[in-house]
């Protein structure tokens, strides 16, 4: 390829010809995700500044060759590295810098390279009271880059999008944008306010692909004086409904400000071992008799949750918390509340970070919630988790619905027969994450060397996402092969699209198929 060939030569002048890779072996690494997938990397280019960003989309621009940038690369289970077709990939990872902390205003300013392991530590070195929603994925993930993707983690500033400002924009034209008051120089509220003044361009550029944020700024909430670990269970799955409902109420009175996470038994067993193909003979999905069994380990319950109260002062933690226990402890079969007060400060938490609950919950990444996309994996890794490079099969779904019990009852029902149906174990997570709505995390966990399986696993995904859309659950992220899944608009958000798509990269090369819905387009490019 011509163009390619010229494009790299190019780029190499910018970047320096050692961050442009070609060899195959670390391109067909990177065009490896957990599922099945079809388009190539060409090439890799690891820039090293917006300045470098800013050249290398102007290059692929006038060589008309897609490109699609990533940070961390470990969007396993949506994704990972791979664009939805061939396309050079613009590594962001060497943009690693913290640009700007203010301890007082609890603000930090980041490139897209910037992992949780790396902010955490950063904030154990300044002794900060402060901490950063982390996630249930690697800890070597972007920071940035799961907030842009709506991520979402624990603590009362864990739906990450909601506490992100001050964004820098690439576009593919080369122009770079400020949002908010950082566009202008010397703004006092740049980085504290998340709409500045006028129309806030700040959501354009979360789960899109309009520009590359090469900075960003996130808001951090204070190490709580006082935090309440509630653990919390119900044996049956006639009392979920009731449950959801008490906890909305809780998340709508402040109780409770932060994400509840409730998981079904067989996502539990998921994280604690591993499938037990010996009691099986070799045989899935698992038994419910051998469910029942493993799961007398935690008493047998069917759904097991985790809240969390954070106060400034143990007076008014305690008062939070006897509220949450008269609402819950009625609707619940267990309740365990573990809570802590003192002065706390990064790397020396009020709960031992060495259990991974304790851990979530005080901003420190852990890598303990990746045991369960082992779940179908006959071994463990070696060295540290790759989902891509072990040949692990995973799937999420993200689906959004309302925190109501009924509609949590109806869509659980449908999502564990569709994927007992297809041969998988209903992993299941409802994660509350705001005061009116929770997202059903179904994973379709599988192994990729199992003949067959990635087919499987496909047909799964699209039956499930099929179900869940017919009660008017749509998903609040999208996997790769859920790109053109959703239904057509019932407006005019497919034009709109399009004309936005065509102004701010003409030649269409940013990430095309990510999140652009071509299908409610009116006509093709």
């Amino acid at each position: 390829m011509k163009e390619l060939a010229s494009l790299c030569a190019a780029l190499g002048a910018v970047v320096g010809a050692e961050y442009v890779i070609s060899d195959e072996g670390v391109l067909a690494q990177a065009a490896t995700a957990t599922f099945a997938t079809t388009a190539r990397v060409l090439a890799v280019v690891r820039p090293g500044s917006r300045e470098e960003v800013r050249e290398v989309l102007r290059l692929a621009t006038q060589h008309r060759v897609p490109i699609y940038p990533v940070s961390g690369g470990k969007n396993w289970g949506l994704g990972s590295r791979v664009p939805p077709g061939d396309a050079v990939l613009l590594d962001l990872g060497r943009m690693n810098r913290i640009l700007d902390f203010d301890e007082e205003l609890a603000t930090v300013t980041l490139e897209p390279g910037v992992s949780f392991r790396q902010l955490y530590a950063f904030l154990c070195e300044q002794r900060s009271r402060l901490f950063a929603a982390t996630t249930g994925g690697s800890p070597d993930g972007s920071v940035v880059a799961n907030a842009l993707e709506r991520g979402d983690g624990a603590g009362p500033n864990g739906d990450r999008a909601l506490h992100l400002a001050a964004l820098e924009v690439v576009l593919a034209t080369g122009e770079v944008v400020h949002t908010g008051f950082d566009r202008f120089e010397g703004a006092s509220a740049a980085r504290l306010h998340r709409f500045g003044v006028g129309p806030a361009l700040d959501g354009l550029f979360t789960q899109s692909n309009l520009g590359v944020v090469t900075r960003a700024t996130v808001w951090l909430a204070p190490l709580p004086r006082f935090l309440a670990a509630v653990r919390f269970a119900v044996r049956e799955d006639a009392a979920l409904g009731p449950l959801v409902d008490a906890i909305r109420r809780l998340r709508l009175d402040g109780t409770l400000r932060s994400p509840v996470g409730i998981w079904n038994d067989y996502r539990v067993l998921s994280v604690a071992e591993r499938y037990p193909f010996e009691r099986m003979l070799g045989r899935t999905p698992l038994s419910p008799e051998v469910l029942a069994e493993k799961s007398a380990a935690w008493g047998g319950q069917r759904w097991l949750g985790l809240a969390s109260v954070y106060a400034g002062s143990e007076q008014l933690g305690q008062a939070a918390v006897a509220h949450l226990e008269t609402e819950l402890g009625p609707r619940v079969d267990e309740l365990g509340v573990d809570a802590k007060s003192g002065d706390p400060v990064a790397g020396e938490e009020l709960f031992p970070v060495a259990e991974p609950g304790f851990a979530f919950l005080q901003g420190v990444p852990h890598e303990q919630s990746l045991r369960s996309m082992y779940w179908r994996k006959r071994t463990l890794p070696p060295t540290v988790p790759d989902p891509d490079r072990d040949g692990v099969g995973l799937l999420w779904l993200c689906p959004l619905l309302p925190l109501r019990g009924e509609d949590v009852v109806k869509a659980v029902a449908r999502a564990e027969r569709c994927l007992l149906a297809h041969g998988f174990e209903p992993l299941l997570a409802l994660v509350a994450h705001g005061e009116r709505s929770a997202q059903l995390l179904p994973m379709i966990v599988y192994d990729r060397e199992v003949p067959g399986a990635d087919a499987k696993a496909l047909a799964c995904h699209d039956a499930l996402l099929a179900e869940l859309a017919s009660l008017g659950h749509h998903p609040q992220r999208l996997a790769l092969p859920a790109q053109d899944a959703l239904p057509l608009p019932q407006d005019d958000y497919g034009a709109v699209l399009s004309r936005l798509e065509r102004a701010l990269d003409p030649a269409d090369v940013l990430a095309p198929g990510r999140y652009d819905f071509r299908k409610s387009w009116p006509k093709a490019r």
